[in-house]
């Protein structure tokens, strides 16, 4: 029997490691920073909107304009185009909404009234004439607007020229655009397209390549590259830390094997909540991990293994309001938070049966660990360490603000920012956003893009340009009100008095009779982009980003931005936070008070200490939702440091069983601060700080004396 205790360990963890690859648990982790935003019907709408093919273009670009620059980007072209799921986007549009335009030409465009009044019919076709007989070529004339009524709307390509007979920009690049096929909708194939341009792209200074899902790739890269170098470092301080620390190899060996199952069941029972994981949250499980080493170190240091000593009752308290924080706060309404908790309080309750029941039948013969501690009388008391912390609070508050900007979480990536500012600057667009649209029905979606069109005539929305039921109406009437019948007849008339053939401007003013009738499929059909979600349309447009405060207004326009689109969600999530932290610390008071009536002054310390050298944090950053929450993390932490310090029964071994622990603690948690994405330093920072906190507390607190 006593054998089969020695191996009982490694059977438990073989049985998880089988689960996880059975329910392929690993599959669910997610680097997107959409995996951390609240779900909502917000986030629905950002997802469909990256469904858009505008969301999904490649820019080309390569300096100069001679022919080794030509040469180069035809080349690149060609190599682009044999990629799969990409293809080069047609200057020139369809056939098919050339001809909508033409059959609604009159619908479309506007016609200036000013031309109308000073028309001079006559005076206009002898300038037509006098140009075709000066012209060394062939003179272009728009035969369907011959008298140039119609007002030009710039077009999509209003921020380019040509050069060569190609697409340029400020006279100073070429410009290829490529499209991805819908079906390119994944980190996977997002990962293929760009490994492909990557290999053929040369860097040079001269050519630049950007697309928005370079974002998804590169970032998920940095993360995950970041991610296991964290880890790495972290796991080697720590086998380090403990082979130096237990000098018991049975003991180490057990001990990385309970941490590594208490992870993998983490894992395991998070993926049964969750549809996808956060790689953040496998992170903060190896941290977390570490703060259940305190049990073992408390059994261990304390006998528990070799003799039998029963229940700890200490460690057991210390536990319970710690999970007792965690399962407060996995109420709030954030994803992320949500698995943060899920994570902790299984990984927590997992170590502590495996430390406090099963290695006592397992059974470790204590080690002599030779530390050299000195005989230290502290002579500040608790009440004047909690005063001074409340200065600090008070003082803190009145600085304290929350960055509701969610991107803020994610890598801040410099470089490819830098690119996108390049197109951006050259193709004018940076003075515009991408918004979405809805409505009920393709006709009324069409009316409001209308209706932004003539407030904002600078913003692209394809679908504009289409006419719906009342414009058609509206423009039929005007057009009969300035009879349009009898100025064509003497355009024709006219024509021929000036010497034109007979019907040579047949095609000029035709009035289309016919409302047009949309589908879905016939607006693919013209090029343009509609999604039907549950039971409304959307579509796409880019409006001024100095006017969103106005545009923001109507109903029918949904921004995208993440920052705008969660920042009322992020609010109500700090609210949630500060409502369910505070009952987690009203929690913690009353374990305080049950487990340390005697000293509670004292346990007291080290709940207000920490809380107010984080938040003086605030002197020099803005808090984010994760400061925030490890906040609470921290406190629900160092709460067992006050507890087992409160106890009766404090002694040399419980001194030095906090002390490791708070070496394990910071080697998990510590390491999080070399971390390049934002969410693992905020976490990284505020644990460090607030185990700094528990650290000086224990060093200047009153405490027993003993000797070296």
């Amino acid at each position: 029997m006593f054998k089969l205790n020695n191996y009982i360990n490694i059977l438990i963890l073989s049985i998880l490691v089988t689960l996880v690859v059975i329910f392929n648990s690993f599959k669910d982790i997610s680097t997107n920073l959409q995996s951390i935003i609240p779900n909502s019907e917000k986030k629905e709408l950002l997802n469909e909107f990256n469904k858009f093919k505008s969301t999904k273009k490649i820019f080309l670009s390569v300096q100069g304009l001679d022919k080794t620059a030509l040469a180069k980007i035809k080349k690149l072209e060609g190599l682009f185009s044999k990629i799969e799921g990409l293809s080069l986007e047609k200057v020139h549009e369809s056939k098919i909404l050339k001809k909508y335009k033409d059959n609604y030409k009159l619908y479309i465009e506007k016609i200036d009234e000013k031309s109308l009044d000073n028309l001079n019919i006559t005076k206009r076709l002898e300038e037509i004439k006098s140009n075709i007989l000066k012209s060394n070529f062939s003179y272009f004339i728009n035969k369907q607007d011959p008298l140039n009524l119609f007002i030009k709307d710039d077009d999509l390509f209003k921020n380019f020229s040509f050069n060569n007979n190609h697409l340029s920009i400020k006279n100073k690049a070429y410009i290829s655009i490529f499209n991805l096929d819908n079906s390119i909708n994944t980190i996977s194939k997002y990962e293929e397209i760009y490994d492909s341009i990557k290999e053929i792209v040369v860097y040079e200074k001269n050519i630049k390549v950007f697309s928005p899902i370079f974002y998804f790739v590169e970032n998920s890269r940095i993360i995950k590259n970041d991610v296991n170098k964290i880890i790495a470092i972290s796991t080697f301080i720590l086998v380090l830390l403990y082979l130096v620390i237990l000098k018991n190899a049975k003991l180490l060996l057990n001990t990385i094997i309970t941490l590594v199952s208490s992870i993998l069941m983490s894992l395991l029972i998070c993926s049964i909540f969750f549809d996808e994981l956060s790689i953040f949250v496998i992170v903060f499980g190896i941290s977390i991990s570490t703060v259940a080493i305190d049990y073992m170190f408390h059994h261990y240091m304390h006998d528990y293994y070799e003799n039998k000593k029963g229940f700890n009752k200490d460690v057991f308290l210390g536990m319970i309001t710690t999970v007792g924080a965690f399962v407060i706060l996995s109420f709030v309404s954030f994803d992320l938070i949500k698995q943060f908790c899920y994570f902790s309080i299984t990984c927590l309750l997992f170590s502590y049966f495996q430390f406090a029941f099963l290695y006592p039948k397992i059974k470790f013969s204590q080690k002599n660990i030779h530390t050299k501690y000195y005989k230290l009388y502290s002579k500040i008391r608790p009440v004047y360490v909690i005063f001074f912390a409340i200065i600090i609070l008070i003082l803190s508050i009145d600085k304290f603000h929350f960055d509701l900007n969610l991107k803020n979480l994610d890598v801040n990536n410099t470089q490819l920012k830098k690119t996108e500012e390049y197109f951006k600057n050259n193709l004018n667009v940076q003075k515009n956003m991408p918004v979405l649209l809805k409505a009920k029905s393709i006709d009324k979606l069409i009316e409001n893009a209308r209706i932004l069109k003539k407030e904002y005539p600078k913003s692209y929305i394809p679908i504009s340009i289409l006419i719906n039921k009342k414009n058609f109406l509206d423009k039929k009437l005007f057009l009969e009100k300035i009879n349009l019948e009898n100025l064509k007849n003497k355009l024709n008339k006219k024509a021929m008095q000036v010497g034109f053939k007979a019907n040579y401007f047949k095609d000029a003013y035709i009035l289309n009779e016919d409302k047009p009738i949309y589908t879905e499929k016939y607006l693919n059909d013209l090029g343009m982009e509609i999604i039907h979600f549950k039971d409304y349309f959307l579509t796409y447009a880019n409006l001024p980003k100095n006017k969103i405060n106005e545009f923001s207004k109507y109903e029918f326009v949904l921004n995208i931005s993440i920052k705008t689109m969660f920042e009322q969600n992020l609010s109500f999530i700090y609210d949630e936070l500060i409502v369910y932290g505070i009952v987690s610390i009203l929690f913690i008071l009353f374990m305080l008070f049950l487990s340390t009536k005697d000293n509670y002054l004292l346990s007291l310390a080290y709940l207000i200490f920490p809380i107010a050298l984080i938040l003086s944090l605030s002197f020099f950053m803005t808090f984010n939702i994760l400061h925030f929450f490890m906040l609470f993390v921290i406190l629900s932490i160092s709460i067992d440091f006050g507890i087992y310090l409160s106890s009766k029964e404090v002694d040399k071994s419980t001194y030095i069983a906090i002390f490791y622990s708070l070496l394990s603690t910071f080697a998990g948690f510590g390491v999080l601060i070399f971390s390049k994405v934002n969410a693992l330093f905020s976490i990284g920072v505020v644990a460090s700080i607030g185990i700094l906190a528990i650290t000086f507390l224990i060093i200047i607190l009153k405490r027993p004396s003993y000797d070296s």
